[in-house]
């Protein structure tokens, strides 16, 4: 036998016991205002018998008056009494609105007991007697012992209608009684089962908080909306915010989804990237939708840093020569498809290993990234810049409208010389030689363009000034 404490009671029963517990007290209600209804209606029936009583027991009176051989003539127009009490008693058999003596409105009922029908159908017979004798011998002995034993008969049934009305009232007060008892019962039972319910769904939800607090991974509680109703701790340390601050927000409105993986950034400014993973767990109110978090941060930004490292060149951070490749291809592409015009360049150094040999390898290296940063600046920001060599750079520019466009922005690559280069305490002055082509003109596929652009590099450098040199493939011997 289960104890108390242990008594646990699903939502179906409960809600079970609480329609029980109404239909009861309905059933109960509907009894007492049925009782309260008859009790009103006999006390009705019983009024209007005693009226009658009344009525009869005067009439029979007025026979002292009259002699045994004097009769009085009948009357030209009939007795109001005998009239209404014909009503009366009619409406007392077969129901039907009747008006007391004082003029009140009464819809009465037939009189339904077995017993005070009986007495009500001797009374009628009585005043029917009563009326045939008395409409042929007016006033006659036997005419006014009919109307008086008529009296005696209606005040029987007055006392069993009084009888039915008294049960009828104690009965509708002992149900208005039940009904009151039944409810406090429904009450407190309904009470004390909601207040377990209650205390068990709390503690079930104690419980269900404390396993996924006990959980390393993240996990979010979604409402209906994809907003988050709750999350344990290792889903607010993760996101970096507390539990009230993650309620009723959705995770897209904090990470932002790139190739399936959730990134984005703490409060503290830390980088983020989760793997979201959906499900559905069981609850005392049906199945909730979850999310579990995985925090790959370390996995993705080592992924990034490696995807970066095989792209760019490790020293100078410039895209390397197969990155150059792959974009070299898109943009030719997309040139030719939009019908605009793709410029190379090809860019070598002018003195650079004069410098590695003076100042050593080191200096050389600082060079080449101080060379990298002035050429990033002076670039467009479609445009691209890769080291593909030693001291070897190629620039692709897109959309550079015609060859005038590309020379001004060759003079601007060529303008990163005009300075002296501050390394390690030492000014060194630095050179380069660049050689321009453009597509289609000076080739139509990315070997064609980059052999064009590199011979006029080397036209460049033949004409044997070493620093300010921009050379076109189809002007022979143009130079800057």
């Amino acid at each position: 036998m289960p104890s108390g404490r242990a008594f646990l009671l699903s939502s179906r029963g409960f809600w079970a016991i609480t329609l029980a517990f109404c239909a009861v007290e309905m059933a109960v209600v509907a009894f007492a205002y049925q009782r309260n209804t008859d009790q009103r209606q006999l006390a009705e029936q019983v009024a209007l018998v005693r009226e009658s009583t009344t009525v009869v027991w005067h009439l029979s009176a007025r026979s002292g008056a009259i002699s045994g051989t004097e009769f009085p003539a009948p009357p030209a127009i009939p007795d109001p009494q005998h009239a209404w009490l014909t009503n009366v008693l009619q409406a007392l058999r077969t129901g039907g609105a009747v008006h007391a003596l004082d003029s009140t409105a009464a819809h009465l009922p037939p009189v339904e007991s077995t017993d005070a029908r009986l007495a009500l159908t001797d009374a009628i017979v009585r005043w029917s007697s009563f009326s045939r004798l008395n409409a042929r011998e007016p006033g006659s002995d036997a005419a006014y012992d009919e109307l008086r034993t008529l009296g005696a008969t209606l005040s029987g049934l007055g006392v069993l209608l009084a009888e039915k009305r008294d049960i009828a009232g104690r009965e509708a007060m002992l149900l208005v009684v039940l009904a009151i008892g039944s409810c406090v019962a429904a009450f407190l039972t309904v009470g004390t089962l909601l207040l377990r319910q209650t205390r068990r769904f709390e503690r079930s939800g104690r419980l269900m908080r404390s396993m996924m607090n006990q959980i390393g991974a993240g996990v979010c509680i979604l409402g209906s909306t994809d907003k988050i109703a709750d999350a344990n701790r290792a889903a607010c340390r993760m996101l970096g915010r507390p539990r009230r601050d993650l309620r009723g927000r959705r995770l897209g409105d904090i990470l932002k989804e790139n190739d399936g993986v959730w990134t984005g950034e703490r409060p503290d400014g830390m980088p983020l990237a989760i793997e979201r993973i959906p499900g559905t767990i069981e609850s005392e109110n049906g199945p909730l939708r979850i999310v579990t978090l995985l925090d790959v941060t370390a996995r993705h930004l080592t992924a990034e840093c490696l995807q970066h490292l095989a792209n760019h060149d490790s020293l100078t951070g410039l895209p390397n020569r197969g990155f150059l490749e792959g974009h070299f291809k898109r943009e030719l592409a997309r040139c030719n498809q939009e019908g605009l015009i793709l410029g190379v360049a090809v860019i070598d150094l002018d003195g650079f290993k004069p410098v590695n040999d003076t100042y050593g390898h080191a200096v050389g290296d600082e060079l080449l990234v101080l060379v990298a940063q002035r050429f990033t600046a002076a670039l467009r920001i479609r445009d691209l810049i890769a080291r593909t060599g030693g001291d070897e750079f190629v620039g692709v520019f897109p959309d550079v409208g015609n060859r005038d466009s590309l020379a001004f922005l060759g003079e601007r690559l060529l303008g990163v010389f005009d300075q002296p280069f501050m390394v390690h305490g030492h000014s060194i002055s630095l050179g380069g030689s660049i050689g321009l082509a453009i597509a289609p003109e000076d080739g139509a596929d990315q070997d064609s363009l980059l052999r064009s652009a590199d011979a006029a590099m080397y036209r460049a450098k033949r004409t044997g000034k070493r620093r300010l040199y921009l050379a076109a493939v189809t002007d022979p011997g143009r130079v800057a």
